[in-house]
């Protein structure tokens, strides 16, 4: 402080001799040099004095013992340290690795033959993305940003800085807010790859992504099952991972329909009318007959009435349409009451109808509807910022039967159905005059109005006609109702009765009364009426010498006439004309097993077998043996050791 002080001391300015002149008076004369040359040396002394002064005072201050212990006399040796910057200073902050981000130039030196080139948006994007995949910030931006097809270079430095400060917390597994730019841009580091090290894992970050996001964004919507698909199909990936969205439904259950129409069309006989038979090593004559056969039955197939289609062919025919249509035909109460026969009328109208597309203009119902599968070129990543550092390989991918992707020199092409894959109006309306029309057939309480579509009258000829079929054949298979009148049970007893009478002989009288006793006291339980009891021990089940008309049964009463005695040491089974069959034992057998499920004889149904069973042991007992309960055929206790005596023998 001292130095500075004597160092800026000046001297007093010397005047000027004009000045001088009129200090000397009216004669103006001047001072001399020698005299001003003294002035000067004098103000140069008396300065240096000060000076040495000042300078003494400084030795005599710090020789001092007890200015030595001041602070202002610390040893330390103090460092470089940074200068504190203000908050506009600091918002205007740039790290150096954006900086070199920046300089990454769109003008690339290395083009081929010598000559550079300009990098296009998507490439200067993967570059400066990739020299960015690893750095983090910590910069939040809570402003808002809007660009359409953002890259890097739409960002200023502080959007830049809030970008990578979400971009690290969306890595940590924090959806944070952010404005939705910022959103489509990590989604373009996905597909090109930047700060992905597995494709498959790439995948799931993208699906969780697009999954999570809760935005009015609507590229992001509707763009991001098909970035999906696309990503999918680019590093080949396992197509299940697409089995739930909605376009890999929507061709499923497209290509169930079309699989079922062309199955209801094989088992019709249909397709003999479009494919020709194969003559192959068959003479001209043979071979022209041969087809004449078989068009002459596929006429008459297409002009009668279709044969009822399989249950699982209808059932699943009508799923699909009832998925693809804009009826939902599947929903109404009508439906749940006559689904079998809301499933055959459909399944039926929609072969006819498929068959008169085939005939009148050459092509498929399927095509008419949804539109023909043709190959076009296609994009992969469209409406997003994508780039490949080199041209992708030859491939061939196959997502579904309905949808394949080609690549070749780089170029791609997709396969598929190409069609709006909302709700298809045109088979809607079919459903919903085939629903309406049946509701009325039906005389069903809650009628559809027409909604002032215009149906063909060709289609209302094929609705009606399978109507009418439908309803005949349900009056031929319905079910036969059987009133019994227990009332009438007690003169049926007595008549038994009087026959039995009639067939036993002297010697068998008495073991035959007690067990008939005991067969008719069973019966009566059964029916609630009440028998007198008759004394004596029951026989064995084997006994072939029960109660049985001998009008219903002329064989039983002939055996029992012939051979008594062989009856009680043979199962009825294996008798010549016995009661029970080699099939219907083995069946008893299991249900006495308490089997899971008895066997049931090829060809035949168990409601045959059942019933047969049944009429065999009616003639011995006078009752039925078995009976459908909830979990399936069950064997009546009360007869259980009679049917043991006649299985076991």
């Amino acid at each position: 402080m001292i130095d500075s002080y004597a160092s800026g001391y000046r001297a007093r300015p010397i005047r000027r001799r004009g000045r001088m002149r009129r200090q000397h008076g009216a004669k103006g004369g001047y001072m001399d040099d020698k005299r001003i040359k003294q002035a000067r040396f004098a103000d140069v002394a008396a300065r240096s004095q000060r000076v040495e002064r000042a300078r003494a005072l400084i030795d005599q201050i710090v020789s001092d013992q007890k200015a030595r212990g001041n602070s202002h006399f610390s040893s330390n040796v103090y460092q470089d340290e940074p200068l504190l910057k203000t908050g506009r200073q600091m918002a205007s902050y740039l790290p150096d690795r954006y900086r070199e981000m920046r300089a990454i130039s769109r003008w690339d030196e290395s083009g081929t033959g010598g000559r550079g080139r300009w990098l296009s948006e998507a490439e200067l994007f993967w570059r400066q993305g990739t020299f960015m995949a690893d750095f983090e910030d910590d910069c939040p931006y809570r402003g808002n940003f809007k660009s359409y097809y953002p890259t890097y270079n739409a960002m200023s430095d502080r959007q830049l800085r809030g970008y990578f400060t979400w971009r690290s917390r969306i890595r940590a597994g924090e959806l944070a807010e952010a404005p939705d730019t910022f959103a489509l841009v990590y989604i373009y580091e996905v597909l090109c790859g930047i700060g992905v090290d597995d494709p498959l894992r790439g995948f799931e970050t993208l699906k969780w992504f697009c999954d999570a996001w809760d935005s009015e964004e609507k590229d992001i919507k509707r763009h991001g099952l098909t970035w999906q698909q696309d990503y999918v199909v680019y590093h080949d990936l396992d197509p299940k991972l697409l089995a739930q969205t909605p376009s890999m439904e929507f061709e499923a259950s497209l290509y169930a329909f079309a699989r079922a129409l062309t199955s209801y069309r094989k088992g019709a006989g249909l397709d003999e009318m479009d494919v020709p038979s194969d003559t192959v090593g068959t003479t001209a004559e043979a071979a022209t007959r041969t087809t004449a056969t078989r068009m002459t039955t596929a006429r008459k197939r297409k002009s009668g009435p279709l044969p009822r289609p399989d249950a699982d062919v209808a059932s699943t025919m009508l799923n699909a349409a009832a998925r693809l249509s804009a009826h939902r035909i599947d929903t109404d109460e009508f439906y749940r009451e006559h689904q079998d026969d809301m499933r055959a009328v459909t399944a039926s109208v929609l072969v006819r109808l498929d068959q008169h597309h085939r005939s009148t203009r050459g092509t498929t119902l399927v095509e008419v509807l949804f539109g023909k599968r043709i190959e076009m070129p296609y994009t992969m990543f469209a409406s997003a910022v994508f780039f490949e550092e080199r041209a992708h390989a030859d491939a061939r991918v196959t997502l579904n039967p309905l949808r394949s992707y080609r690549c070749t020199k780089g170029l791609w092409t997709c396969d598929r159905v190409h069609c709006d894959q909302g709700r298809n109006i045109k088979l809607g309306n079919i459903l919903r005059e085939i629903d309406r029309r049946m509701r009325i057939a039906w005389e069903w309480p809650r009628l559809l109005d027409e909604d002032g579509t215009k149906t063909p009258k060709y289609l209302q000829k094929m609705i009606d006609t399978e109507i009418k079929n439908q309803l005949e054949w349900s009056r031929a298979h319905q079910p036969v109702r059987i009133d019994i009148d227990l009332s009438k049970l007690s003169g049926i007893r007595s008549a038994a009765a009087q026959t039995r009478e009639a067939l036993l002989i002297e010697e068998e009288r008495g073991d035959a009364t007690a067990s008939g006793s005991a067969l008719l006291e069973s019966a009566a339980s059964v029916a609630g009426v009440d028998v007198p009891s008759t004394a004596g021990s029951r026989p064995a089940p084997p006994q072939a010498s029960g109660p049985a008309p001998s009008q219903a049964s002329p064989s039983l009463a002939k055996h029992v006439d012939e051979e008594p005695r062989a009856a009680a040491t043979r199962p009825p089974a294996m008798l010549q004309g016995g009661p029970f069959s080699p099939e219907q034992a083995s069946y008893l057998a299991d249900l006495l097993a308490e089997s899971a499920s008895p066997r049931v004889p090829a060809g035949t149904s168990e409601d045959m077998l059942v019933d047969a069973i049944n009429d065999a042991a009616f003639d011995l007992v006078g009752d039925t043996i078995l009976e459908f309960a909830a979990g399936g055929v069950r064997l009546i206790d009360d007869y259980r050791e009679d049917v043991e005596g006649y299985i076991n023998g």
